[in-house]
């Protein structure tokens, strides 16, 4: 299972530089559409427009649901696939490099069971980056562990990370590091669909495929659906907006300085993108 501090720390350190010299990095082959004059133009507009609004967004959180689909996954009388797991959190965010995630409750599929069973609390994917460290709860092995982010990357290490699409990166990165098409199906009027597949490989290691839904009436994320290198498995999150706190809600001290280290548990202190 991926998770969101995995998809930040593995394309930290190689992307130093991508957005000025993307030529760089090693490319991956892809057979997208090519899109006409007019598809380019809407693209850049909505781009561009993108760019706009997340600059005027300085902190963000949102409750957050999470399906992951996979191999393992149930299937429903139709035969459709369903979700493995079922997860429910938070996502933070304070412009330009600091946020946080955490999975407050989930359950998962037991296929012995043939049901779904609630993990316990106080397991889920929790991790937190104030600008200068990301810190991250690793509760299999009671370790609460701080990788420091190299001086390079400080001030925009989640715009410039592996996975741009939420924390507000550039439309020129994206653009750069993307092969972008707008695909919001015929009839859908309040939102916009982007698909976003990697130009290179240091993200395509993390992702085949983004698909992104955003809402017409702020630009603000709804969904992402994040498909796996090398197969169908995919991670669906959808942001609920009756939840969506933008530029109010926030402390910059409490939600995003070291956390404590819980009764137990082991402080550990990386250099590096650590594993």
């Amino acid at each position: 299972m991926t998770s969101w501090r995995a998809l930040l720390l593995a394309g930290l350190f190689p992307l130093v530089g991508v957005a000025q010299q993307p030529q760089g990095q090693q490319a991956v082959p892809l057979q997208a559409p090519q899109l006409s004059p007019q598809q380019q133009a809407a693209l850049d507009q909505l781009l561009n427009a993108w760019e706009a609004r997340n600059a005027r967004v300085t902190t963000w959180s949102c409750t957050f649901y999470k399906w992951e689909y996979n191999a393992w996954s149930p299937a429903d009388a139709a035969g459709e696939r369903l979700a493995f797991s079922e997860s429910t959190g938070e996502i933070k965010y304070a412009a330009p490099d600091k946020g946080l995630f955490r999975v407050k409750s989930s359950k998962q599929w037991n296929p012995e069971q043939r049901q779904y069973e609630s993990r316990p609390s106080g397991t889920g994917e929790h991790w937190v980056c104030n600008g200068s460290s990301i810190y991250e709860f690793r509760h299999p092995e009671r370790q609460l562990r701080e990788t420091k982010l190299p001086p390079e990357m400080r001030g925009k290490a989640i715009s410039e990370g592996p996975l741009p699409f939420v924390f507000g990166a550039k439309a020129a990165t994206l653009k750069k590091r993307y092969v972008m098409r707008i695909i919001t199906p015929p009839g859908v009027t309040d939102q916009v669909w982007l698909e976003a597949q990697p130009r290179f490989q240091v993200d395509a290691a993390n992702f085949s495929k983004v698909e992104l839904i955003l809402q017409t009436a702020d630009l603000m994320p709804f969904a992402i659906q994040i498909y796996k290198p090398g197969g169908q498995d995919r991670d669906v999150y959808q942001f609920d907006p009756r939840t969506s706190l933008i530029d109010r809600g926030l402390d910059l001290i409490r939600d995003f300085s070291r956390p404590l280290t819980p009764l137990g548990y082991t402080f550990i202190e990386e250099q590096g993108a650590g594993g």
